[in-house]
């Protein structure tokens, strides 16, 4: 009886762990789904705001700066953009990225 106590305590605690592990995995990859979002629409070329369709999730976004300056070595403009992206999946989640 007192054995199949402990075991019973052991795999208690052994499945919290699981559950925990596999929750902050879940989260990592979504947190990861929403930057990856992010990296692709930052590679398109971005209007003042906007919104755009992915199969796991809609982005929206924003203009928060546009500083551009002139670069003394080329002379080429350098635009320096900071965007306010809000991600949501498919699942619910909604992430905020400032980039």
């Amino acid at each position: 009886m007192v054995l199949l106590l402990i075991f019973s305590l052991f795999l208690q605690f052994y499945l919290q762990k699981q559950v925990l592990t596999a929750q902050q995995l879940k989260i990592e990859k979504e947190r990861l789904t929403a930057e990856l979002m992010v990296s692709l629409a930052l590679k398109k070329d971005l209007k003042t705001s906007g919104q755009l369709n992915f199969d796991c999730g809609n982005l929206t976004y924003k203009l928060l700066t546009d500083l551009s300056a002139d670069s003394t070595s080329g002379g080429q403009t350098v635009s320096n953009k900071t965007y306010c992206f809000d991600v949501r999946l498919k699942d619910g989640r909604i992430f905020q990225i400032v980039k």
